[in-house]
């Protein structure tokens, strides 16, 4: 362009310019992420202004020197200032961050047990976000609760479709995923909650990882086997919870290991012998651990000393298989039962909704309850009532698949999948059990059957003593609805929409006018 444009032309251009800063900042501030986006956009407004400047020198000059500019420009470093100083108190604002929840349940704050998780980690928490970018803010939500608490959280966001390799090479299943990283430890967290997420923080801040020991030389689950009985897919699944995983043939120590939080005697298939029961015996008396999955054994030629062992506790574990003609696996004739009923107050099983099932399962009593007296256990998951369900012994009827209910021989149901004790003893230790009446439901064949594992796995959280592993104790929420009229309403909207902004322009407009006469 050789001469100056026309006034109402350069009007018009200023104008779009002035607009396109607006779109440049609403841009910055919605999309931040997008980075090359609003960085072309950026570049694109300035060499527009540059370009406006160029070609109308003279006509800003004029603007430059006149005593509008002046004033603007004065106006302009006194906002800036004052921008400056909001952005620091900002900033100081966002490093000591303080929520003030005024609800009655605190419903809008973390639990007194996420706080005490947060306060005894002194190491800086990493947090990677790997979700769709729509799903940011709702994640970006949660996590900020936790670093209102702790100021040394680092959260990251990696947009799932932009960047898919390195999901890959983390090993992210399913978006959102969250992966969080005190010191050198790492856990994936695939629920977006707080008990999912403090759960994670309490497993990478744990100073040792808890030791658990499968006792050995008893036919029991062969921890390293790929094959479909051997329970390789167990282990690597324990080791991704930071669980230390050990064995331990009883038969070659004088005690158990000091640092044992729990034992685990899984399909065990032949007889102990009686120093080894003694020294389970004194384990437990001392406070000990123990979980126990035993499979049917018609032959008789199993772990009797270990059924005697749990019988001494009160439990009896019956020599007979589970028949439920409702709930079963498709195929098995009720064989295979499938566990939908659980204690809904033990902490093992409170919010545990997963399908469970049991391929061949012996039944529990608590031989307390059996005599009328209060149970010393707890049963946590149950067949469904007779006739749809009973204990099978007739080994015949069994081997020909042709299973029916005799009265005075089979046992009625409902009856029990699995059990659990807890004792506290006088040196304020704590004797806690859990037994199965199957081994078999966590064995390789069966990795794509996750609830298995998961139900495992929050018994033997329960068992290490890591309760919060498994759920909070949250109060409940007293619902108090407010019921507000069309007039109430109508109100509200004057003074917050059209009221209160209206009064706000007519006064800037007043101080405008003002300063003009000045």
């Amino acid at each position: 362009m050789v001469g100056p444009m026309k006034n109402w032309l350069v009007t018009v251009l200023c104008v779009v310019n002035a607009l396109l800063y607006m779109a440049i900042i609403g841009m910055w501030i919605s999309i931040p992420d997008e980075t090359l986006l609003n960085s072309i956009t950026s570049a694109v407004a300035l060499i527009f202004t540059a370009i406006l400047i160029l070609t109308n020198r003279e006509r800003f000059y004029h603007f430059y020197t006149s005593r509008f500019f002046k004033k603007l420009t004065s106006s302009l470093i006194s906002v800036f200032f004052i921008a400056v100083i909001l952005g620091f108190l900002n900033f100081l604002a966002f490093k000591n961050a303080f929520l003030w929840d005024v609800t009655k349940n605190q419903v809008h704050s973390l639990t007194q047990e996420t706080y005490s998780v947060l306060n005894s980690i002194d190491q800086k928490i990493r947090i990677r976000v790997f979700s769709l970018k729509k799903d940011y803010e709702t994640i970006r939500a949660l996590l900020e609760l936790f670093r209102l608490r702790k100021n040394e959280i680092e959260i990251e966001f990696i947009d799932a479709e932009l960047k898919p390799q390195i999901l890959r090479e983390v090993g992210v299943a399913k978006v959102p995923t969250l992966e969080i990283k005190v010191g050198e430890k790492v856990v994936l967290v695939e629920e977006l909650s707080e008990l999912a997420i403090t759960n994670a923080l309490t497993k990478v801040s744990r100073k040792e990882d808890p030791a658990v020991y499968f006792i050995t030389g008893h036919g029991e689950l062969d921890l390293e086997s790929r094959e479909n009985e051997g329970g390789a897919q167990l282990k690597a699944l324990l080791q991704a919870k930071t669980i230390s995983v050990k064995t331990l043939n009883l038969r070659e120590v004088q005690s158990i290991p000091s640092d044992a939080r729990v034992l685990v005697f899984w399909g065990s298939k032949e007889a102990f012998f009686e120093n080894e029961i003694e020294l389970v015996k004194n384990y437990l008396d001392a406070g000990g651990r123990a979980l126990f999955g035993i499979d049917p054994d018609f032959n008789g030629e199993g772990p009797l000393k270990l059924k005697t062992l749990l019988s001494d506790y009160g439990l009896k574990l019956r020599n007979d298989l589970v028949i439920d003609r409702i709930k079963h696996a498709n195929g098995s004739q009720g064989t295979v039962p499938v566990i939908h009923k659980y204690d809904p107050k033990h902490p093992i099983t409170k919010d545990f909704k997963g399908t469970v099932f049991l391929p061949l399962a012996s039944s529990l009593i608590d031989i307390q309850s059996e005599k009328g007296l209060a149970p010393s256990w707890h049963l946590l998951g149950q067949s469904n009532q007779f006739p749809a369900s009973w204990g099978e012994v007739n080994r015949d009827e069994l081997i020909s698949l042709q299973v029916s209910f005799n009265e005075g021989e089979d046992h009625k149901g409902p009856l029990g999948y699995f059990a659990a004790y807890e004792k506290e003893l006088k040196s304020s230790e704590m004797t806690r059990m859990v037994t199965f009446g199957n081994s078999t439901f966590v064995i390789n064949t069966y990795k794509k059957f996750p609830q298995n594992y998961i139900l495992f796995l929050n018994t033997l959280n329960w068992l290490i003593g890591e309760d919060r592993l498994i759920t909070f104790n949250i109060a409940g929420i007293e619902e108090k609805p407010i019921f507000m009229s069309e007039n109430q309403i109508g109100a509200i909207f004057f003074f917050t929409v059209i009221f209160c902004p209206l009064v706000l322009i007519i006064l800037a407009f007043a101080l405008y006018k003002r300063r003009q006469k000045l």
